[in-house]
């Protein structure tokens, strides 16, 4: 017999589990489906995990909403409350400050392992939340009336919705038809956790030069000794070559593409080369089916917005929900869902090409360019109520819309 819920998640990672815990305050049935058996190995610091995730106010809040964030370890999270950006061929910077720009912080750093296993934990804790771990969808029907899936293990399930936080590479999305637009960055990202010689001052450091874009994120420090997470941003000839260097010589070469600002001391984590590619779903909902997430859209993280713009869609897609449900309406319904899709699209639209024309515009290496790419930064720098707009934005406290 079919075991029947409200609400259908494919896809258990930060997403697919903090839209469980949401829809289950509002008395809603859940089904959190999952291949990877949902515990993560957390490493041990100083060797923090090698990706991370970088958490806006509003994140933050949703987090504290599904009683999330407070049960994170604090020695896990690292609070940072300025940014500096500056061109690595010239002497243009913008330095984003959390006192100028009326905020308490601009946002906090902390692991995907760290952030996945806390959700879990919540999850798990939920009676309304009914979880198929290490388990995958064999076959599903949608309509506007009714889901049905099927699992490899055998269970068949039925909801009034399906939502698929099933990542990049969705096979929901894929099975289902939705058109995207998508193309290669022509960048890997390399990405790690180093040890550093001087403090790194609560600060994002992010440089674009000739070196290629690269991020240092602070993390906590242990026992006064100083850690960031890179994200270096490269083509991927050169990601194969820094990816082949030994530690000493990866090491060297980081400081010089920092500018020398920091004296690197060595790799507390394993390097990862991670290929970058946009993609945008041109819709995100179908009768009885929405998709959130790296489902819907990917970005390149030079920004660090991919995981502020997945729980964005947590958030609308949760309230459109939580309203259908107390007005009585089929959750899975054509109308609803586009209610969903209008409160998102246009704000992640906005994100990606503001991402991709920032990446094209730091890409150049051409004299006039770059010249004029300074003028422009140093501008940009002066100007505090610009600098306050986009800091708001990036913090999801106001929108493009």
């Amino acid at each position: 017999m079919a075991k029947s819920y409200d609400v259908i998640i494919v896809g258990a990672g930060m997403v697919g589990a903090l839209s469980a815990i949401l829809l289950a305050k509002s008395s809603l049935r859940i089904a959190l489906i999952d291949q990877h058996d949902g515990e993560y190995l957390l490493s041990v610091p100083p060797a923090y995990d090698a990706r991370v995730s970088a958490i806006s106010s509003q994140s933050k809040a949703l987090l504290e909403s599904a009683e999330v964030w407070q049960g994170i370890d604090k020695s896990r999270i690292a609070c940072y409350d300025n940014m500096v950006v500056w061109d690595g061929l010239g002497d243009g910077f913008i330095d984003f400050n959390a006192q100028v720009t009326a905020m308490p912080e601009l946002g906090h750093l902390v692991e995907n392992a760290v952030l996945n296993q806390q959700l879990m934990t919540r999850v798990r804790a939920l009676k309304s939340v009914d979880l198929y771990l290490s388990d995958t969808l064999e076959s599903h029907e949608l309509s506007e009336s009714r889901v049905r899936a099927e699992l490899s293990s055998g269970q068949i399930l039925e909801a009034q919705v399906m939502i698929a936080a099933d990542g990049a590479l969705s096979k929901l999305r894929t099975e289902n038809a939705f058109d995207t637009l998508e193309w290669d960055y022509g960048h890997h990202a390399i990405v790690t956790t180093i040890e550093i010689a001087q403090s790194h001052q609560n600060t994002a450091w992010q440089s674009f030069g000739e070196e290629g874009i690269l991020a240092f994120l602070p993390l906590p420090s242990v026992a006064q000794k100083h850690y960031v997470s890179i994200v270096w941003s490269v083509p991927p000839n050169e990601a194969k070559s820094l990816m082949a260097l030994d530690e000493h010589a990866f090491c060297r070469r980081l400081h010089y593409a920092m500018n020398k600002r920091f004296d690197v001391l060595g790799i507390t984590q394993v390097r990862q080369a991670i290929p970058l590619r946009q993609r945008h779903a041109k819709q995100y909902v179908k009768a009885g089916l929405a998709l959130i997430g790296d489902a819907a859209h990917t970005i390149h993280p030079l920004a660090g917005q991919g995981a502020n713009l997945g729980f964005g869609d947590v958030k609308a897609l949760v309230e459109v929900l939580e309203k259908a449900h107390r007005r009585g309406e089929h959750l899975g319904s054509s109308k609803v869902l586009r209610r969903y899709q209008r409160a998102r699209m246009l704000d992640n639209i906005a994100m990606a090409a503001g991402m991709e024309a920032f990446k094209r515009l730091f890409s150049t290496q051409q004299p006039l360019l770059v010249q004029l790419r300074n003028i422009g930064m140093k501008q940009f720098h002066r100007n505090t109520s610009l600098k306050r707009k986009l800091v708001a934005r990036a913090a999801g406290l106001s929108s493009f819309s």
